[in-house]
């Protein structure tokens, strides 16, 4: 395809363009460029850029199957409340099942870090929870994004502080802040056009997820050391969810939901605790394998009964509306 010639913005314009697939390019790349020009003919740079950015973001979308088109797209819309919920009921499990200790913090030390390392994370997931049942997802995005930097932070310290690297202890902090990152990362990627709208039923499950996502993180106590759950219910708590992903092979996308939003926050947890009661990667290696060898034939055996209804969830994903 060659770009038409559209003054200054051409640029930008092609590099965005290089974001979609090829073949994407060669079907639509000239309405897209030709759009594109009327949009921001008489328009300022900064509206320009935000249409350079979005343009280049479809098509990120498009690359990774991410659509609204795409199954992978739809997954993630449906999951999208349950991952909200559970994110911010688990932010709010240290203040509602053990205050005494989020209060002896407060009073051992009085200084403004421990004041915010300590008040902030359940104040945004307050936020989020306002803001995942009035269906405003922008800010839903913009406060999971705040938890995922809060909780990079944290584990970057983890990584960085000791001389030598303590992996337990950099796994022990990963499980408090890896299941924000994850869930700010799907909560992103979710299709905008496909969110749900903020009628009860949204608001029904994204309650029933904050107590079901508290409940999970006060189950398995991340912030405890002493680990009450055996390792055969960590395996459970990833195997399971993993196995309801795999019904979007057989087309049934609210299981595959459900199973995206459990994952969000029992993976971390459970790979770190698995790790942890078999000491170690050389003893874990002969009893991983054989697992995930039955998944991949399980996922390949539901692939091969779902082949026939028709699912699509190829990278190009580009039936979805093009922001041009």
């Amino acid at each position: 395809m060659t770009t038409p010639t559209l003054g200054a913005p051409s640029t930008a314009l092609r590099a965005a363009l290089q974001f979609y697939p090829a073949s994407y390019r060669r079907e639509r790349g000239e309405e897209m460029a030709a759009v594109f020009a009327d949009t921001t003919a008489e328009a300022d740079r900064s509206a320009v850029a935000r249409e350079v950015f979005d343009l280049a973001a479809y098509g990120l979308r498009v690359r990774l199957g991410l659509t609204g088109g795409s199954v992978a797209g739809r997954v993630l819309a449906l999951a999208a409340p349950m991952v909200a919920g559970a994110l911010a009921g688990s932010g709010l499990v240290p203040w509602v099942s053990n205050p005494d200790q989020s209060a002896f913090r407060l009073t051992w030390d009085q200084s403004y870090t421990t004041y915010a390392l300590t008040i902030a994370p359940p104040v945004a997931a307050i936020l989020l929870a306002v803001a995942a049942l009035l269906g405003r997802w922008t800010a839903v995005r913009v406060v999971s994004l705040g938890l995922a930097f809060f909780g990079l932070t944290v584990l970057a310290q983890a990584f960085s502080g000791p001389i030598f690297l303590d992996w337990w202890w950099a796994g022990y902090v990963g499980m408090a802040t890896v299941p924000s990152m994850i869930s700010a990362l799907l909560l992103v990627a979710a299709p905008t056009e496909l969110l749900p709208g903020p009628t009860w039923r949204t608001r029904g499950l994204v309650l029933a997820s904050m107590v079901g996502g508290g409940l999970l993180v006060a189950l398995q106590r991340w912030d405890d050391t002493r680990f009450p759950l055996d390792v055969q219910w960590f395996a459970v708590l990833l195997i399971v969810p993993v196995l309801l992903t795999f019904t979007v092979l057989r087309g049934w996308l609210a299981p595959a939901a459900v199973g995206v939003a459990v994952l969000s926050l029992t993976t971390a947890a459970s790979v770190f605790n698995i790790w942890r009661e078999a000491r170690g990667l050389s003893q874990l290696l002969p009893l991983a394998l054989p697992v995930v060898g039955l998944l991949v034939l399980v996922a390949m055996g539901m692939r091969r009964i779902g082949a026939g209804t028709g699912i699509d969830g190829g990278a190009g994903g580009g039936s979805g509306r093009s922001p041009a």
